[in-house]
């Protein structure tokens, strides 16, 4: 396996793919070899033959969480969400997984349905407080929901854990330029950090300065 990934990392993917296909026909009790076989496969695109893949393996080991949960993260690359909901519901269910609690409450939140991503996003952030994604999570969420006050907690909390992340230092800029804050500084912080998720983004910033002026002149 090491030389499987050591191809991998060099860049040889389509070598890799190969070979692991025919380690696992040698090796077919090894689930860790389809998980990472369905990674490849996801990272390359190729959602119809992981899936394929997942699902055959989940026939031969049904009980497998760490296959249903390389299938749910398969199908939310793919976009696939409502397919990927009950699949990390299983596992919260039988687990209480902290990962499958995270990535639902992504699921929930990249199909608009935010007060059930807060509630999984809020549960991985009270179990680990210091991690960098649940705060962002918290933060991504509540500002869909436009409780700009509530988000900038959890965003700040991000920042204290990583001062020099481009997104976060953008996104907490945001709910400063909401709340009428001094929002500047951060997103030349973020322009210096992240150039092209700032370029990517700047719309957004744009938009939101608009609506802030518009509010203005009706007031």
């Amino acid at each position: 396996m090491q030389a499987i990934l050591a191809k991998w990392a060099a860049g040889d993917h389509e070598a890799a793919v190969k070979d692991l296909v025919q380690y696992l026909q040698d090796h077919s009790e090894d689930i860790e070899a389809y998980v990472t076989l369905a990674t490849f496969l996801t990272t390359l695109k190729d959602f119809e033959q992981a899936e394929a893949l997942l699902q055959k393996a989940l026939t031969q080991f049904p009980n497998e969480a760490a296959l249903t949960y390389a299938l749910g993260t398969l199908y939310y690359q793919a976009e696939a969400y409502q397919q990927a909901v009950p699949l990390f519901m299983q596992l919260v269910q039988d687990s209480q997984s902290t990962d499958a609690q995270y990535m639902l409450a992504q699921t929930y939140h990249q199909l608009e349905q935010n007060p059930r991503a807060l509630a999984f996003a809020l549960t991985v952030q009270e179990q680990e407080p210091d991690q960098l994604d649940a705060n962002l999570l918290v933060g991504d969420i509540l500002t869909s929901l436009g409780d700009f006050d509530q988000a900038q907690t959890y965003l700040k909390k991000a920042l204290t854990i990583a001062p020099q992340n481009g997104e976060v230092l953008f996104k907490y800029g945001l709910t400063q330029l909401v709340l009428g804050a001094d929002s500047e500084p951060y997103f030349e912080q973020a322009k210096h950090y992240a150039p092209d998720y700032f370029k990517k983004n700047k719309q957004q910033l744009i938009d939101i300065e608009g609506f802030m002026q518009a509010k203005k002149q009706k007031e």
